[in-house]
């Protein structure tokens, strides 16, 4: 079979599983660089053709270009799931699972929004009317859950409980992210203001709402960002950013790693492992001298 081909009908298969229309986007696009790289540089057009061999010698290639180890791996780890798909319908590949090489990448440096940053950020959000308390409410609920931006857009009004809101995360696994006392009150205002802003009009069955009563998107949600973190220097200001601040103040506090990778929705541990490693010394160092006290205190 043509590698064009089976592209063609791998990206419909991701379809077929219900991947988000933002994931299906970075998988074609990944997905054109491995495949062009085939037929261009390598000379294979079969998918029979394609050996572990050529997935190395694309790997070196990429890293001729430049390409740090983390965008590689981005390419590669398409290039893994459509190879197995492949070799699973009988198409041609070889089995990923029992060999696969993946290229050395540099040790992840996470930036978050400072406590201060946070404060500046929620502090413009002042204001009694919808927009306002609506943007509270969901940098309330991004700090206060980490949850991740589609996550938050998708969050329906049956989803949201006095104690606890059901999160329907990636790979269609739902899990449950505490509700604290400052998210309870940030989201009572936002009930009252949504009420009184749309009595008069029909509105889509979710939770956060745009001017318009329709379904807030990615895009919506990271411009409510940027805009009430204008300022903020030498820091990506995204919802992402959000998550992060999240997971490294739960570290801070003593949270178990597996608790946290529970919260945030991660397949394993490791993942969540990598904010344990981006804490500066001085920080792990406060940290280790806070349990010795409580510990002597026990």
């Amino acid at each position: 079979m043509k590698i064009s081909v089976a592209a063609k009908e791998y990206l419909i298969e991701i379809e077929v599983r219900k991947f988000t229309s933002k994931t299906i986007r970075s998988y074609r696009n990944n997905l054109n660089v491995f495949v062009r790289y085939c037929q261009e540089e390598a000379n294979v057009t079969e998918i029979e053709a394609v050996t572990l061999a050529v997935v190395k010698q694309f790997t070196l290639f990429m890293i001729s270009k430049g390409r740090k180890g983390s965008y590689i791996n981005g390419l590669l780890k398409v290039a893994k799931s459509f190879i197995q798909y492949c070799y699973e319908e009988d198409y041609g590949g070889f089995n990923t699972r029992k060999n696969f090489k993946w290229c050395k990448q540099d040790k992840a440096v996470i930036m978050a929004f400072t406590p201060s940053d946070v404060r500046t950020m929620l502090k413009s959000c002042k204001g009694g009317d919808f927009l306002q308390v609506r943007d509270a409410a969901i940098l309330t609920m991004l700090f206060e859950t980490g949850i991740r931006c589609w996550e938050l857009c998708c969050i329906r009004p049956a989803d949201i409980h006095d104690d606890f809101v059901i999160i329907n995360g990636k790979n269609h696994k739902q899990r449950v992210v505490p509700v604290t006392p400052i998210l309870r009150k940030a989201l009572l205002k936002y009930d009252i203001a949504k009420e009184n802003y749309f009595s008069l009009k029909n509105t889509d069955d979710y939770y956060f709402l745009s001017f318009h009563g329709r379904q807030l998107n990615n895009s919506a949600v990271e411009h409510v960002i940027k805009k009430h973190g204008e300022g903020i220097k030498d820091i990506r200001v995204s919802p992402h950013t959000c998550r992060h601040f999240y997971a490294q103040q739960q570290i801070k506090m003593g949270t178990d790693l597996y608790t946290i990778s529970r919260l945030l929705g991660h397949e394993n541990v490791q993942i969540t492992q990598t904010y344990l490693n981006s804490l500066r010394d001085d920080d792990v160092i406060n940290m280790t001298k806070q349990r010795s006290v409580l510990m002597n205190m026990c």
